[in-house]
C-alpha cells in the first residue's frame, strides 16, 4: 500500500462509521466487554509492579487492546489471547508506544494544541505495525503521520461525539455505562482506520476541504 500524504480520505460520513461500529458490536456485546474488564484489571496489575509494569507490560497490553478491536470488527474474531498480541512483538511494541509517547511530549512543550495534534498525528500506528509487522517502529509512525494528513480533525470531531457517553459514565449509578462506551468507542475508532485504508486500496480520492493547520 502507498503511504504517501494525501492519499487516504473518508468515504463514508462519520454517523455511518458509528453504525457499522455498533452493527460490528451487535449480539458480541459480551465479548468486547469481558476483553475490557480483563484490560483493565491487567492494567491494573501492572500497576503494582513499579517502574516495570508501566514501562514494559502497560505498553503490550494497550497494543493487544487495539488488536482486539481491529479483529473483532475486521474478522468477527473475538478471541481474548488477541489482547496479548503485544507480547509476540514485545521490542516493536514497545519502541513504537515510547517513540508515539515521545514526539507527542515534545510538541506538548511548544503548547498542548501541538500536543493534542500530534496525538492523533500518531493515532495509527499501533494498528499499521500490527497489519505490517515487518516494519520498524518509526516507519509504523510515519505511516501513520501520512495517513492521518487531512484527517486528524475528522478523527477529533468523531471522538468528541463520544463526550456524552463518558460523561454520563462518571455518575453514580451509570459507572455500568463505561463498560458499554469504551468497547462502542475502539470499535468505531477501528471502522475509522479500516475505512482509510479501504480509500487507498479502492482508489477513492474524495474532495474534501482541509481543516486549517490542525488537519496538515
Amino acid at each position: 500500500m502507498d503511504f504517501t500524504a494525501g492519499r487516504f480520505h473518508p468515504t463514508v460520513t462519520r454517523p455511518e462509521l458509528k453504525f457499522r461500529a455498533r452493527a460490528s458490536l451487535s449480539g458480541r456485546w459480551g465479548a468486547a466487554i469481558l476483553a475490557l474488564i480483563i484490560f483493565i484489571l491487567l492494567s491494573l496489575g501492572c500497576g503494582l509492579i513499579p517502574i516495570v509494569g508501566a514501562i514494559l507490560l502497560l505498553p503490550p497490553l494497550e497494543f493487544g487492546l487495539c488488536v482486539f478491536f481491529l479483529r473483532f470488527y475486521r474478522d468477527h474474531d473475538s478471541r481474548i489471547e488477541n489482547l496479548f498480541t503485544g507480547f509476540n512483538m514485545f521490542g516493536k511494541t514497545l519502541a513504537v508506544y515510547w517513540l508515539s509517547t515521545l514526539y507527542v511530549f515534545l510538541w506538548s512543550l511548544l503548547f498542548i494544541i501541538p500536543g493534542i495534534v500530534a496525538s492523533y498525528k500518531y493515532s495509527q500506528a499501533m494498528l499499521i505495525l500490527f497489519d505490517n509487522p515487518e516494519i520498524s517502529a518509526s516507519e509504523a509512525i510515519r505511516r501513520s503521520s501520512a495517513m492521518m494528513y487531512g484527517n486528524k480533525l475528522t478523527l477529533f470531531i468523531q471522538d468528541l461525539s463520544f463526550i456524552g457517553w463518558f460523561i454520563l459514565s462518571i455518575f453514580p449509578g451509570f459507572y455500568i455505562g463505561f463498560l458499554w462506551s469504551i468497547p462502542y468507542y475502539y470499535t468505531t475508532r477501528v471502522a475509522f482506520y479500516e475505512d482509510l485504508v479501504y480509500s487507498v486500496q479502492s482508489g477513492f480520492s474524495g474532495n474534501y476541504d482541509n481543516y486549517n493547520n490542525f488537519n496538515n
